[in-house]
This record gives C-alpha cells, structure tokens and sequence, in this order.
C-alpha cells in the first residue's frame, strides 16, 4: 500500500522555517486580519498572509508531484538555468 503524500502539511513545514527566521528576527508582517491578532502574537505571519502563502506553496508542490508522475525527473539542490 501506497503512503499518502499531504501537501498542506508539507506546505505548512515550509512556512514553518520562514516563520523560525521571523521569529528570531523580530520581525511582523502585516495582514488584513492584524486587528484579530493576540497582542502577544505579532511576530511572523498570520491570518490571510499566512493562508494565502500556504495556498500558493502546496500549489507548487503539487505541481513538482504531478511532473514527476508524468516521468519527469526532479534535480535536487541546482538551479536550472533558467530560474
């Protein structure tokens, strides 16, 4: 039996890293929905800039998977050239 591959989740891993660096830098990046936010909680991302990164990360992802189920291969740690 096949595993099951979770985009969301690996999406969120992802933003999980930039939030990290965030973090440790201090750093708040503004979102429609700041005026919801815990005042102890402006640090990093939230509300629809949070949802809206997630959504276009699992969306490349989910690219990346379907191009290597149609035989493509996939180049770990290089740039093709045309990046």
């Amino acid at each position: 039996m096949l595993s099951k591959i979770y985009t969301h989740d690996e999406a969120a891993k992802i933003i999980e890293l930039f939030e990290d660096i965030l973090a440790e830098n201090d750093i708040h990046i503004p979102s429609p929905e700041d005026d919801e936010r815990d005042e102890n909680n402006m640090v990093g991302l939230y509300g629809s800039t949070y949802g809206d990164l997630l959504d276009e990360i699992e969306e490349i992802l989910i690219r990346i998977l379907d191009k290597k189920g149609m035989g493509e291969e996939v180049v770990p740690y290089e740039f093709s050239g045309n990046y």
